[in-house]
């Protein structure tokens, strides 16, 4: 699918749910309660097998499976495999907190997975366990150690926040100099729980990269970060995800839907649209999504003041 300023649009990141079995300070409230026993009362696993074949069709080759906590949805292996060897999706992307993945990664792997993006905001123990409210580093480790080994390609994504783990930096670029992954630094940025986080814990990510002795600057082979750092002798690479200070909106290649049947054309924008009474409705789906992909925004600046209300869980 082309948009309207002709870049192709061949990445979709589908949200499973928005629960979760952490409960991390800069996504959502520490009081936040779940009360639907169901992980998802508004998409089934049908559903989605629907939103994906539909989607192959138009052209989307990336699949992104987020939450919330993806690994709480049972039917998640048979989701990959369904979009790997029914529907022709090149690329299966997990993005996890990591808790479980060790227990299920192989599984995972079996079923189709390519890569997976594991959320780590600390090295220190009691650091991580603060600002997730009492999740274990121990068991991300495991994880991270288990993607390593059955050769899953593996992204570390860490949010930086100034006051709080800025002072790892070094200690997170060591783990992209030590092993074979991408490490990417997300800069903050103005969106649910964050907003009342962002004026103190900002910090210019992209200009400490750039000041960095030792490390070379390279462009980008993929559509996530617009450039890449790479360390002499390192085996990994680091990248910083900025809308601020070194944005890659003229080649974004993604849509997103929330667990709740809404799509969005930007991650940030508060712009969605609703596809539930589309389902099971293939050619009507298909038009619907011609119809809507020219409006894709430019760039951040169209949507900076209309950014979406949803916690990050939610996105």
């Amino acid at each position: 699918m082309k948009d309207g300023f002709n870049r192709d649009v061949d990445y979709l990141k589908i949200s499973l749910t928005n629960k979760c079995n952490l409960r991390c300070v800069y996504c959502m409230g520490q009081n936040t309660d779940f009360f639907e026993q169901n992980l998802n009362k508004f998409l089934s696993t049908d559903d989605y097998k629907f939103i994906i074949k539909s989607m192959s069709k138009l052209g989307i080759k990336n699949i992104e499976f987020t939450g919330g906590e993806p690994l709480l949805d049972s039917n998640l292996c048979e989701l990959i495999y369904f979009a790997k060897n029914d529907c022709g999706i090149e690329n299966i992307m997990l993005t996890t907190n990591g808790i479980d993945f060790y227990k299920k990664a192989a599984n995972l792997k079996s079923a189709g997975l390519d890569k997976v993006n594991i959320a780590i905001n600390s090295l220190k123990e009691y650091r991580y366990n603060s600002i997730t409210r009492n999740g274990s580093l121990c068991d991300v480790l495991k994880s991270f150690n288990t993607a390593l080994k059955l050769g899953i390609e593996t992204s570390i994504d860490t949010l930086v926040i100034k006051g709080f783990n800025d002072d790892e930096l070094y200690d997170f670029i060591e783990f992209a100099k030590n092993f074979p992954i991408t490490l990417r630094f997300f800069e903050m940025m103005k969106v649910g729980e964050m907003k009342s986080l962002f004026e103190a814990g900002y910090l210019n990510v992209v200009n400490i990269m750039d000041n960095l002795e030792g490390v070379t600057k390279i462009l980008s082979n993929d559509k996530i970060c617009r450039n890449y750092y790479k360390l002499d002798g390192a085996k990994g690479r680091i990248g910083v995800v900025s809308v601020f200070n070194d944005p890659n909106c003229w080649i974004c290649n993604k849509i997103l839907l929330s667990y709740d049947g809404k799509l969005r054309l930007c991650t940030y924008s508060d712009k969605e649209y609703d596809i539930l009474p589309l389902l099971n409705k293939p050619i009507t789906f298909s038009e619907f999504m011609k119809d809507i992909i020219p409006y894709k925004p430019k760039d951040f600046d169209e949507i900076k003041n209309s950014i979406t209300n949803r916690n990050i869980n939610e996105i």
